[in-house]
């Protein structure tokens, strides 16, 4: 720098230390904040897809509710993950009850119903299904005649949804 504007900024006060601004860097993280508050979900993800199930897409909007999770893969039928029985055996069986499903839905719904007298807790009767979008429909129809009758008559069916 030139000797005179060293001088030139003695005089007028200027040290050459530079000043930070807040009120443009408060007004910045006020929008990202305002953003990020409103692209936060709240819920979370509900529900697992699970990993050997290719679920059918659709172009419902409506938010996923809690419930009892039935997964009907290509071998198993699953109860909150764990197996119940095989899926073969419910297509080759006569009638839409799968017993083995039946006896643990019921046993969910007494635990649910015992949670409820207790606590207070609502037992509102839902259960999500997720199926593979290649399951026979018998099979499906099958599972969810059994939940109808296990006390969990509010079903719904768990799909990707196309955007």
């Amino acid at each position: 720098m030139s000797s005179r504007l060293i001088k030139l900024k003695k005089r007028n006060g200027d040290s050459g230390d530079v000043r930070l601004h807040l009120t443009p860097m408060m007004d910045m993280f006020t929008i990202i904040l305002v953003f990020l508050l409103k692209t936060y979900s709240t819920q979370g993800q509900l529900i697992n897809p699970s990993a050997d199930l290719t679920l059918p897409s659709s172009a419902v909007q409506q938010a996923p509710e809690m419930g009892l999770d039935v997964t009907v893969s290509r071998d198993w039928i699953l109860v909150n993950d764990k197996p119940v029985v095989k899926t073969d055996e419910v297509i080759d069986q006569d009638g839409y009850m799968v017993s083995p499903l039946k006896s643990v839905l019921d046993t969910y719904a007494r635990e649910a119903k015992k949670m409820e007298e207790l606590y207070g807790a609502d037992f509102s009767g839902k259960v999500t299904i997720q199926g593979d979008k290649a399951l026979p429909y018998k099979l499906l129809i099958k599972v969810m005649a059994t939940c109808g009758q296990s006390s969990y008559p509010n079903m719904r069916l768990v799909v990707y949804t196309e955007e």
